[in-house]
């Protein structure tokens, strides 16, 4: 597989100017990400090998890419009267240990036009992309808000694609619709998005200088089983070089579970300082959570960036992790 693989991205590097022409473009990013962590035994649902997590009890030296790294081809066939045929696919690649076969991202085809645009496939959900990890600059590192008790994670929050769904997404005026829905009736397995009747929206009005938005992922569930229904709400105004984000989400689980996420940005020239909170409340349980991270993105270019910060979860008890983390990514 990953001979295959190899072959594919070092063949697509050498017929970029060719596949440009067909429509095809060759996208992906790679991060290293050097961070000395103390996890006094705060849970990430992660093994100590996981290259994503710190496992409770890790201390020391870390280097990873935290999913940062991928691989893409996008295409795009114009069929007249402003209309496409569009269809993508994107590998997750591990840079630090050189694996170009860590993983699915998307893939999908579909059609767009006046009519909006219509994706089918391993798909991004609307519940993932509004708000939730476009809010979080530091998203893809150690000082992301996901499973930090920022942002709800997992595949029913903002750490998963859904497989074998359809979407439909349009803009009505500053108004636009996004809707996921499940397709395969004869899986069957339960509590895994993407079963028929499963269904990821959102509805956000945008203007110049502000956002508001709702998004929902709610589970069809069988036999009985707790169903994964999320709910949010959240907006960010933008002031200068001044960006301000919030979102709430409220779980229908057993605890009742409620997350705040608040998050700030500065711009200055090729600097942005980010400082970011978060709490997670689950009542009737031992499980809340605060959430910090401050540091610094530097921009080289739009393709490479440098970033510094520190994180901190307070969890109840002695469930504490601290982090303090350099990494440098490359687009292209």
């Amino acid at each position: 597989m990953n001979n295959k693989l190899i072959a594919l991205a070092v063949a697509a590097a050498f017929t970029t100017p060719m596949a440009a022409q067909a429509g095809v473009t060759v996208y992906g990013a790679l991060q290293v990400e050097i961070a000395s962590v103390d996890n006094a035994g705060y849970g990430e649902n992660n093994t100590k090998n996981d290259r994503t997590g710190i496992a409770a009890g890790e201390k020391g030296i870390k280097m990873g890419d935290n999913k940062r790294g991928r691989i893409g081809l996008k295409i795009s066939d114009d069929l007249g009267g402003g209309m496409k045929g569009i269809a993508k696919f994107e590998w997750q690649v591990d840079t630090p240990n050189g694996n170009i076969a860590d993983g699915a991202r998307e893939g999908w085809v579909g059609l767009k036009g006046g009519f909006g645009e219509v994706k089918m496939g391993r798909i991004k959900t609307p519940y993932k992309y509004t708000g939730g990890v476009k809010y979080d600059p530091f998203v893809t590192t150690y000082m992301e808000a996901r499973k930090s008790g920022g942002m709800k994670g997992g595949s029913w929050g903002q750490n998963s694609f859904w497989n074998t769904a359809a979407s439909y997404k349009n803009k009505f005026g500053a108004v636009s619709v996004w809707v996921a829905y499940g397709m395969d009736e004869a899986d069957g397995t339960v509590g895994t998005p993407g079963n028929m009747g499963d269904l990821s929206w959102a509805v956000k009005y945008k203007q110049k200088s502000f956002e508001v938005f709702a998004s929902a992922n709610t589970d069809d569930s069988a036999n009985g089983s707790t169903p994964n229904d999320v709910t949010k709400v959240g907006g960010q105004y933008k002031m200068g070089a001044h960006k301000i984000s919030a979102q709430y989400e409220t779980m229908d689980d057993a605890n009742n579970t409620d997350i705040l996420f608040l998050g700030y940005q500065m711009k200055m020239g090729k600097n942005v300082f980010v400082a970011q909170m978060g709490q997670t409340d689950a009542d009737g349980s031992a499980n809340d959570v605060d959430y910090l991270a401050v540091g610094m993105i530097h921009n080289f270019s739009k393709k490479t960036r440098a970033y510094v910060g520190y994180r901190d979860t307070d969890g109840d008890g002695n469930n504490d992790l601290s982090a303090i983390s350099l990494g440098l990514r490359v687009s292209f």
